[in-house]
């Protein structure tokens, strides 16, 4: 009787021993039927609209009959942001059998930014989009008294180390400018003075402010200050006093 059981217990031993070989067995199996059967037939784009769906597709430097399963979404992405710089973001998702989903948002110009001889078209977000002439430039709001540091297509914008403002503060007043939808009557930003920016706005006013302002607070003082304002009068609106909720206008001639 004991031996039997001495038996007994040896084939348990074994059972427990060869229950996750066969766990992991099948785990392989399954990995390998899915690398195996599951390849890029369609690379399917929505969301486009500056670029083609071709130009998007070539861009993510997926090939038809990569394995679907094991592309590396993140580099996918990447490659997107740097070559197509207008994209903003993008989803990336493999539909079995055999189409991969691109899911584009794109961005749009709001400024632009000198820099390395030419002119940076830049993303209310602070991306380098493309540089452009002067001509071209005049389409977009100005910026003086800022460069650009190394501009490349597609990179965050790096301002020089003596800039009056850091580029966090100005993704922070274009969008700022944009939400309130102020950009298209800001006639240009002007960052020469090291202590005051200063925007020339609706072609009538010249507006101050300190670089540590409150853009938001600041911006909805202007449109309260403008709108009890005659239509024919222009000089410099003034919010730079001790008092932040002072604001100050100083009429023309």
């Amino acid at each position: 009787m004991p031996r039997k059981r001495k038996r007994r217990r040896r084939r348990g031993g074994l059972a427990r021993l060869l229950r996750p070989l066969s766990v992991l067995l099948a785990a392989v199996a399954v990995v390998a039927a899915l690398t195996l059967f599951f390849k890029v037939g369609t690379i399917e784009v929505t969301g486009n609209n500056r670029y083609s769906a071709e130009e998007i597709a070539a861009a993510t430097g997926v090939e038809l009959g990569d394995n679907l399963i094991l592309l590396d979404r993140y580099s996918i992405q990447q490659k997107l942001f740097v070559g197509l710089p207008y994209i903003k973001e993008a989803r990336i998702n493999p539909n079995l059998p055999s189409t991969l989903s691109v899911e584009v948002m794109e961005t749009k110009a709001v400024a632009a930014l000198p820099g390395a001889g030419a002119y940076w078209l830049i993303s209310r977000d602070g991306k380098l989009l493309e540089a452009v002439d002067e001509a071209t430039a005049q389409d977009y709001l100005d910026i003086a008294g800022l460069e650009a540091d190394a501009p490349a297509a597609g990179r965050e914008a790096q301002l020089l180390e003596d800039s009056p403002i850091t580029m966090d503060r100005l993704r922070e007043l274009l969008a700022a400018l944009e939400e309130r939808q102020l950009m298209a009557r800001a006639d240009n930003l002007d960052l020469t003075d090291p202590d005051v920016l200063v925007i020339n706005y609706d072609g009538r006013f010249r507006v101050e402010m300190y670089y540590s302002a409150d853009f938001d607070f600041k911006l909805n003082c202007l449109e309260e200050t403008v709108q009890a304002l005659q239509p024919n009068e222009t000089g410099i609106i003034r919010m730079t006093m001790k008092d932040e909720y002072e604001v100050r206008f100083i009429r023309s001639g």
